[in-house]
């Protein structure tokens, strides 16, 4: 009695997307990130289980799935975890084109600005899962996550905080920054509101005065 094999995945619709993912994303990380693969082309990798579900790289199909279409056909690459998996990229002829350089460093930086930890995600993976996540996070750490502390690695730019949104930056990265400063001052006005409550100040002028003096 023969089986037969199971159908080999061979267009980016044949995988699955994360059922449960840790990272949220960002909207200004997954505009950086289609911005890349458009202007540099395709780096780094999307990484399934055997039964097509990724499990890392969601951002990268997501963007692909939009970008080239759910028929586009990616280099499927096959391993059992156990030797390194190297991407030549054949039309950058040495580390020092430009091109090299500026992939090398979006490669982090998006990486840096696209995550964003998902909670009710991370909270069910540790405790209802059990799975141990010592290894990359302190109890600290996620301590301040799930009590909201804010997430210092947004890099804000409070010197826009008040300006107008041009309607030509709509598509484009740089709203997103915006809209991250302008949650950051919303939070900074709650703040200032608190303090002025708690010591029974009515005006903005007698608040700030007290404030620099503190």
């Amino acid at each position: 009695m023969t089986t037969s094999n199971p159908k080999k995945p061979k267009k980016l619709s044949d995988f699955q997307a994360q059922k449960k993912n840790t990272n949220a994303h960002t909207p200004r990380g997954m505009g950086m990130l289609d911005h890349a693969i458009v202007d540099l082309g395709w780096i780094g990798a999307v990484t399934t289980a055997a039964d097509g579900e990724i499990f890392a790289g969601s951002a990268r199909h997501e963007v692909a799935c939009d970008r080239f279409g759910d028929e586009a056909e990616p280099i499927v690459v096959e391993s059992d975890g156990t030797r390194p998996v190297v991407v030549v990229r054949t039309d950058i002829p040495s580390a020092s084109d430009p091109r090299a350089i500026k992939l090398g460093v979006a490669d982090n930086r998006i990486a840096r600005v696209n995550y964003m930890e998902d909670l009710e995600v991370l909270g069910e993976i540790i405790n209802v899962q059990n799975v141990d996540l010592s290894d990359f996070y302190f109890d600290a750490e996620l301590g301040d996550l799930f009590a909201g502390a804010p997430n210092e690695d947004l890099e804000l730019d409070y010197s826009r905080q008040n300006r107008e949104i041009d309607p030509s930056e709509l598509d484009s990265p740089g709203i997103f920054k915006f809209v991250f400063e302008y949650k950051k001052y919303l939070q900074l006005v709650a703040r200032f509101d608190e303090y002025k409550s708690e010591h029974g100040i009515t005006e903005d002028n007698e608040a700030f005065a007290k404030l620099l003096n503190a």
